[in-house]
């Protein structure tokens, strides 16, 4: 059985924590940069980075982070030195054989991907959300609760999709772009924006990118 590491102790790492593979994997503990507690969630928060550990080529890893960017420099700094990332998925979610997954994903209770839809890697699809036939979900997107992507839709890496939000089919969302809870996206959304509302609109540009 391989061991665990979980990296961040927050809200997220409850999620994660329920949706482990514990018949594959022994949850060893925390890292947390932040976190002066000495357990999360009855676990031992082990060390603050990498360097804290004895041996980390002896573990695997999973990325419980929300934010985007953060989550991005952690799978960075993981492949950087060859370390494995693995992907929890929940039991009661729905993925189909012809869709494919990347590394480091999280796929929550209930959540679903269909056919020849592309998920990359460290991404969130979360609880109950829906990725349709034929989507691009690029690296690093978090699609949040509830949240509806349609048909062919392509979201570019780094995205936050709120939750509750519908996406209608064949248009696509840029490069680390967020769009706001329980908005409706009917045109084609750009890179480094903000954009809410039903329809959403843009409400600001030049957010940093990466």
């Amino acid at each position: 059985m391989e061991k665990l590491i979980i990296i961040g102790a927050g809200g997220y790492a409850k999620s994660v924590l329920d949706s482990v593979d514990i018949y594959n994997y022994e949850i060893s503990g925390f890292l947390d940069e932040f976190s002066d507690n000495p357990l999360h969630l009855g676990y031992p928060i082990l060390a603050r980075g990498l360097n804290g550990l004895g041996h980390p080529e002896r573990y695997v890893y999973f990325i419980s982070i929300g934010n985007n960017q953060r989550r991005k420099a952690w799978y960075d700094r993981l492949e950087k030195n060859n370390y494995r990332v693995i992907n929890v998925v929940d039991k009661s979610a729905i993925v189909s054989p012809q869709a494919k997954i990347g590394n480091g994903c999280f796929v929550g209770k209930m959540a679903i991907i269909n056919s020849n839809a592309t998920v990359g890697n460290n991404c969130i699809i979360n609880t109950k959300s829906l990725v349709e036939h034929g989507c691009t979900v690029s690296d690093h997107v978090n699609l949040s609760t509830n949240s509806v992507v349609n048909g062919d839709v392509k979201i570019g890496e780094g995205s936050f999709i709120g939750s509750c939000s519908v996406t209608i089919g064949q248009i696509s969302i840029g490069n680390w772009s967020t769009i706001g809870a329980g908005s409706v996206v009917t045109k084609n959304i750009g890179s480094g924006v903000t954009a809410v509302g039903v329809p959403a609109q843009v409400i600001k540009e030049g957010a940093m990118l990466g």
